[in-house]
């Protein structure tokens, strides 16, 4: 492990910044009056996505969709550097990222104020399991907000994330290398290559190294990772994509610094108060896609997914547990160590009809299909013994638990258990057009979701149950002109007991937990389609919330209330033909406002009711302004803020993580075979915290930078 004391890409970055620029290029030939000449970024706007395949299951204008919808796009990603799926997804408004939760590692999402953790897709399957998601194969990022179930099924409450993959391009042939180096001795590189290889089948090919350290003390990431496709053009109306992504992770456990008080004690961010030589976490990652597609005629076609899963886990935890004992500089803090494996599997199979044909007149799109699925989850956790606490202003790096420490599941396991869960389900969706101007959407999905667990080590947790559940969505679109549309939407979802995979006494008897959305807004094409403007207000509600039972503390009835009322707003687009702009706005009232449930409070040590306690992980102010303009056609500058307020990080509301203000700057040059692109991170070296828990703060990165050379064919 190095020390990095000192940063010299700073250096070369600043070098960067101040190279004398070259000369502009040539004036163009003047052009007939009659002419309009429009550059490649007047024609496709880099932030700006016109269409969508998550809010209707196929393929539809934005514009169209009676519910709100962000796009990242590739180009905001690579502008960012943005390589991990969490730092992607930082540009979606009432999205924020959180550490695992419990025995659950990798990234953790709360939406409008509700747990995503299981509402992650790929091009529109489920793609559920633990691990940190790289970007190195994604086209896209498409996030669907609100409850959803009449298309996911299952969960999707606050809404769905639902990244789109990189596929082939029949007749193009290409190859792009990012080469990247930046602080803490970060490097990565990734390949993008495709071709065609006759009229008929055309390939593509994503791969991705990273070895990087990490400002915080003995954390270090590898990971490497492959995504071959084809595409099979059987016959003019039929087509056959095949996807394969494998990525593998070797990294560190670390969910940061001990909470003191309520907030994140006053130490060094790249402190570490694990075992130094004891840093087991690894992923094993494979996902296998088929796309068939098949159009009957020009009125009728029907797609199929089919979607394999394999995620292997690996990990030895180390968590703070409980307050600090003590004050001041002698305080210590109590830790815990445990062994952990978490392999699971998923099938899942998807067919979508998509019928195109006016109705008494009026053009009328009719979706229907259905889907199932089958997901295998286990996990196993063993404890390490003679863990004793640490110091928290002078901790001292010991190497492991030595003895105690847990190396295999053999002797005495915390939990081992299995669990196996059946989806069946089938939807239908209508998208009427009443007249050119006004839209309605209509439609419902019932699913029938089963759930099997085994407890290998206390037969009375061995538990099934069979959920029966209908949900129904309806919106409706004015669009008084071609560039505004208006709506209005209603959807609902449900979140049945084992949707994470776990059942215990005082929940295996409870029916699904109950959502609605409510929700008007505004979408507006500006600057002649350039530039969107977007606006949503909502009000996201759970009516039946499990909570505890007055008459039996040991067992949970549907008795609780929860709800978030907010609005969104964002730009994405060009404001002039060389300056981009991408623009988030989330204003966040999350409550629960009817429970029975308390918990005790880490800094009080109460004993407090949860009913009137705002919602965990969930800011009330929150944005990301971005902006990136063209100097010339060679040079581009660009950077832009990302905002948090205060968020609390416990059910009682005891223990605060600090909002803050991070900004962020990049300068690229541009060639017609390469680019060089400098980023520098937290440019203000702000002390901030990205994401925390009842006992701890993880810290973020402070000032830092990176330099790719991209070479392109």
């Amino acid at each position: 492990m190095k020390n990095h004391t000192n940063r010299p890409l700073m250096l070369a970055i600043a070098a960067l910044l101040n190279a004398p620029q070259t000369e502009a290029a040539e004036i163009a030939q003047p052009v007939l009056p009659e002419v309009k000449v429009k550059t490649s970024v007047e024609q496709e706007p880099a932030y700006k996505a016109d269409t969508s395949s998550t809010g209707l299951k196929f393929e539809a204008a934005i514009r169209d969709i009676p519910q709100s919808v962000s796009v990242v796009k590739e180009e905001l990603v690579k502008s960012q550097n943005a390589f991990n799926l969490r730092d992607a997804l930082k540009n979606v408004s009432g999205l924020t990222i959180a550490a695992g939760e419990g025995g659950r590692t990798g990234d953790s999402i709360t939406l409008r104020g509700f747990s995503a953790n299981s509402d992650t897709y790929l091009d529109g399957a489920k793609e559920n399991g633990q691990y940190s998601r790289d970007t190195f194969f994604l086209e896209r990022v498409e996030v669907l907000k609100g409850a959803s179930s009449v298309l996911f099924g299952r969960g999707s409450t606050g809404g769905v994330i639902n990244p789109i993959a990189k596929k082939p391009v029949m007749g193009k042939t290409f190859a792009t290398a990012d080469f990247t180096y930046g602080n803490y001795d970060f490097k990565r590189t990734t390949l993008d290559a495709g071709t065609k290889l006759n009229d008929q089948v055309a390939v593509r090919l994503n791969t991705l190294y990273q070895d990087s350290d990490s400002f915080r003390d003995y954390n270090y990431t590898n990971r490497w990772g492959i995504a071959p496709s084809i595409k099979y053009d059987i016959t003019k109306d039929t087509d056959l994509t095949l996807m394969l992504m494998h990525q593998e992770e070797d990294s560190v456990f670390d969910y940061g610094v001990p909470m003191i008080n309520g907030k994140p004690a006053n130490v060094s961010g790249n402190q570490f108060y694990g075992f130094k030589d004891d840093l087991l976490q690894t992923y094993n990652t494979s996902v296998v896609t088929a796309i068939f597609n098949h159009r009957f005629n020009s009125e009728f076609s029907v797609r199929n997914t089919f979607r394999y899963g394999d995620y292997e886990r690996d990990y030895r935890t180390l968590l703070f547990s409980g307050a600090a004992i003590g004050t001041g500089a002698t305080a210590t803090i109590a830790r815990s160590q445990a062994l952990r494996s978490s392999p699971q599997q998923n099938y899942y199979n998807q067919t979508d009809f998509t019928f195109k044909k006016p109705l008494f007149g009026f053009n009328n799109t009719l979706l229907f299909g259905a889907e199932v699925g089958w997901e295998n989850y286990t996990f196993r956790s063993k404890n390490s013994t003679g863990v004793t606490p640490v110091s928290i202003y002078d901790p001292v790096g010991v190497a492991s638990v030595g003895l105690g420490r847990a190396n295999d599941f053999s002797g005495v396991l915390t939990t081992d258990r299995n669990t196996k869960t059946n989806t069946a389900a089938g939807y239908v969706l209508d998208q009427f057009e009443i007249t050119p101007q006004w839209k309605l959407l209509a439609g419902g999905r019932y699913d029938v979701f089963q759930a099997k667990q085994d407890d290998f080590l206390l037969n009375t947790n061995d538990f099934e149950r069979t959920d029966h559940q209908w949900n129904p969505r309806a919106g409706l679109v004015w669009q008084p002109k071609d560039w505004q549309a208006y709506y209005f939407s209603y959807g609902t979802s449900f979140n049945p007991s084992a949707e994470t995979f776990s059942l215990a006494t005082n929940n295996a008897n409870l029916k699904p937990e109950q959502n609605q959305n409510l929700e008007v807004g505004a979408k507006l094409d500006l600057f002649d389609g350039r530039l969107s403007a977007t606006g949503a207000l909502f009000r996201l509600e759970k009516t039946n919330a499990r909570t505890t039972d007055p008459t039996d503390p040991t067992r949970n009835i549907l008795a609780g209330e929860q709800k978030t009322d907010g609005f969104e707003l964002g730009l994405a687009g060009d404001i002039l033909p060389d300056w981009s702009l991408s623009a988030t706005y989330a204003y966040l009232d999350a409550e629960i406002t009817k429970s029975n449930s308390s918990a005790t409070g880490s800094v009080s040590g109460l004993s407090k009711s949860l009913q009137g306690k705002t919602s965990v992980n969930v800011p009330e102010n929150s944005g990301v302004v971005w902006s990136s303009y063209h100097i010339s056609p060679e040079w581009e500058v660009g950077g832009g803020v990302f905002m948090s307020g205060s968020r609390f990080t416990d059910s009682v509301n005891e223990v605060t993580l600090p909002g803050y203000a991070r900004l962020d700057a990049t300068v690229a040059y541009h060639q017609k075979h390469f680019d060089i692109q400098a980023n520098v991170f937290n440019l203000l070296d702000k002390n901030y915290y990205e994401s925390g828990q009842t006992n701890t703060a993880l810290p973020a990165t402070p000032l830092s930078g990176q330099l790719t050379l991209r070479v392109k064919y």
